[in-house]
């Protein structure tokens, strides 16, 4: 049996690397049972467009659906994460606003414009746009 020792603000620690496998392993078997779920759920998708973020090499994968009268963006991180957000979407002049149904603290949405476009924005300014997958 073998050992990690950690130090976190001056405490040292010690996990058994069996114990950290374990955890390991489970998360390789949840992760491809959702991706599994979400291949037989991607069928049911109007997808409106994919991007990819690339600010400072995220290269988080970026889609936008509809499904069953409502609009989703879904996240791809790039350490594995997945995130998945009901839109609510706004027409404005300037194409599709796109808010986030729970709601933004920091005021940010998408604006999804000439179909294709999609763009980061905050109340001041649009400040980024996703490169086209």
């Amino acid at each position: 049996m073998t050992s990690v020792t950690t130090v976190i603000q001056d405490q040292t620690f010690k996990v058994d690397s069996s114990e950290l496998l374990k955890v390991i392993k489970m998360s390789v078997v949840e992760k491809r049972q959702r991706l599994g779920w979400q291949a037989k759920e991607a069928e049911k998708r109007d997808i409106v467009g994919r991007w990819v973020d690339e600010r400072d090499s995220v290269g988080d994968k970026i889609t936008l659906y509809r499904e069953d009268g409502k609009i989703y963006l879904e996240t791809w991180y790039n350490d594995g994460c997945h995130s998945l957000d009901e839109m609510e979407a706004t027409p404005t002049p300037e194409g599709l606003k796109l808010e986030d149904v729970g709601g933004n603290i920091f005021g940010e949405y998408f604006l999804l414009s000439d179909g294709k476009t999609l763009q980061f924005c905050n109340s001041s300014s649009c400040f980024y746009t996703a490169k086209v997958a």
